[in-house]
């Protein structure tokens, strides 16, 4: 059971030694030679955005992986695409994907059932149109569109302006999250690629409930759900956990009361952050520098686990000015949350950035500081690999789905010009 957060932490540490963790805990010191679904399982789900990121994510983590790898898994539904916490499209192991559906039905249900209500949707007619999907796809995948037009008429309704007011043209849509809730369909990318948010939507070989046992209480769920995080990040905030998750700090408290956390002290961050018992040992034990180098895909779980960049940045750094992602606060590494480039790392520090040049074909990156020859020579080895993997294997290097060649100019000319 998670202690009380009046009880003294049980460690206290260094920032540098709990940095060291973060980064072999996420496969980033060394390779954890294990299959692609157990690395995403051991270090995070990697988000889809339509972007190359997820193979960018994967691949830091597996040298020299292949993006027909990645899309293998996914076509075999060892990792699938599923609307997980937050409602943000995650690749999430099989094991996991029942225990994620449910947190994500749970989500969407706070303000789905208002919104059906305000377009005049009837859970009656969307069992109709889930049943007429099903049977048309016994014929096989087909894409929301496709899957439209090969409906008999009028099993679709329109929903008019109310519709619009709240986001939803048709009954469609509705019924596909509730059939995917149920497990009777799963959503893969159109082309068999990761890259896209282009789906194609077919019945799955199993359904993943069949047999799985996920908890029907609420916070019996969470509690599942904060043991996943707590061992891919810990040791990390409460905070953390409650934004990753999209949960109140209420339900979290009462999730994480469920579980053998225990707080410990990190030197230069204020509070406490928690990590599951069973991992005491390892944070106890002295931890040899890392030399590895990595280029970290956007939005990469190393930084956003912990809040961004500032906890793995010099200080020297934190006031540089840097492009920030969405609508999120702060401008500066000191205290931007998520970045809007791609990260450089030199062992467990963030040194710099990267980005891919369309017009070069090559990989480029700037450091906030100068590298040692041997050192920037390896780095240059390592920019001309990815550059090989997006140019030669995946073929484009766009972040996201609305990227583009034009913002990826900007982009490597704000790392040219460091």
């Amino acid at each position: 059971m998670a202690r009380s957060s009046t009880t003294p932490p049980v460690l206290k540490l260094s920032l540098e030694r709990v940095r060291a963790y973060w980064h072999r805990k996420q496969g980033l010191a060394e390779p954890l030679r294990t299959s692609v679904e157990e690395v995403v399982a051991a270090t995070g789900w990697l988000r889809t955005l339509g972007g190359v990121d997820a193979y960018l994510a994967a691949r830091a983590r597996v040298p020299g992986l292949k993006r027909r790898q990645l899309d293998e898994a996914v076509e075999q539904s060892r990792l699938q695409v599923v609307p997980a916490v937050r409602g943000c499209i995650y690749l999430v192991p099989r094991p996991e994907v029942p225990l994620v559906l449910r947190i994500a039905e749970e989500q969407h249900r706070k303000k789905a059932d208002r919104e059906y209500e305000k377009a005049g949707i009837d859970p009656r007619e969307l069992a109709d149109v889930g049943e007429a999907v099903l049977k048309v796809l016994r014929k096989g995948p087909l894409s929301t569109d496709a899957l439209r037009k090969a409906l008999p008429e009028g099993t679709v309704r329109a929903l008019g302006d109310k519709g619009k007011k709240v986001g939803i043209s048709s009954t469609l849509p509705p019924a596909l999250r509730h059939l995917e809730f149920e497990g009777k369909l799963e959503r893969t990318q159109e082309g068999g690629r990761v890259d896209t948010e282009r789906y194609l939507w077919r019945l799955p070989a199993k359904n993943p409930f069949t047999g799985a046992k996920v908890p029907a209480e609420p916070v019996e769920r969470h509690a599942r759900i904060a043991a996943i995080f707590f061992r891919q990040a810990g040791p990390t905030p409460l905070e953390s956990f409650t934004t990753w998750a999209a949960l109140s700090q209420r339900e979290a408290r009462a999730a994480m009361e469920k579980l053998p956390l225990v707080p410990v002290a990190v030197e230069g961050i204020e509070g406490e952050l928690w990590v599951m018992e069973e991992e005491l040992a390892v944070l106890r034990e002295p931890v040899p520098a890392s030399e590895s180098l990595a280029m970290l895909a956007f939005e990469d779980s190393y930084l956003a686990f912990h809040g961004g960049p500032a906890l793995f940045t010099d200080p020297k750094h934190h006031a540089r000015r840097v492009p920030v992602w969405g609508n999120t606060k702060g401008g500066t590494l000191g205290d931007v949350r998520f970045l809007f480039v791609r990260p450089l790392l030199e062992g467990d520090r963030l040194v710099g950035f990267w980005e891919y040049d369309v017009d070069a074909g090559a990989v480029v990156f700037g450091t906030f500081d100068k590298l040692a020859p041997k050192r920037r020579k390896a780095v240059e080895a390592l920019a001309a690999d990815i550059a090989a993997f997006l140019r030669d294997d995946v073929g484009r290097a766009h972040s996201f789905s609305l990227d583009s060649d034009d913002t990826l100019r900007e982009r490597a000319a704000l790392v040219k010009a460091m």
